[in-house]
């Protein structure tokens, strides 16, 4: 889902769980908060687009998940029925430059053969610090009994 204004995006992804999640799948989504935590940490005017996608990568290989595939990309204006700018690509071995007005989504989606998850925030790259985080919704999985 996006949220969108004047055409500008801002997707979001979160997933829930009906039912008891496995350990696997909690100790994915633990990982995987603590990597969007770590590559949000990353993603400072001055770094690289591969910086961001390196740092989560760290915390997945803690729980022995490797996603060596892209985990985001620019978005802003756009037109249907795509709202990414096709520009940066969040992948290790993407050496754009971060700069600050820069909004991306990122999205490192874990699609297992027999499960997935979703926690994905657009973040927007600042003069100082690290990115801003556009939603303000836990970054969590959700479970419903």
């Amino acid at each position: 889902q996006a949220g969108c204004y004047r055409r500008y995006h801002a997707p979001l992804s979160r997933t829930i769980f009906f039912g008891t999640p496995p350990d696997h799948m909690k100790a994915a989504a633990d990982a995987a908060v603590a990597g969007l935590n770590a590559g949000i940490e990353a993603a400072r005017a001055g770094n690289r687009a591969g910086d961001i996608a390196a740092a989560m990568e760290r915390e997945l290989w803690k729980v022995g998940i490797e996603r060596p595939n892209r985990c985001g990309y620019a978005t802003g204006l756009a037109y249907p029925p795509d709202w990414g700018e096709h520009t940066v690509s969040i992948r290790t071995s993407d050496d754009t430059l971060l700069k600050p007005g820069m909004t991306l989504h990122f999205m490192p989606g874990l699609w297992m053969d027999d499960w997935g998850l979703e926690i994905t925030e657009t973040i927007l790259i600042r003069e100082d610090g690290p990115a801003e985080a556009l939603c303000n919704i836990e970054r969590k999985l959700f479970v419903k009994d």
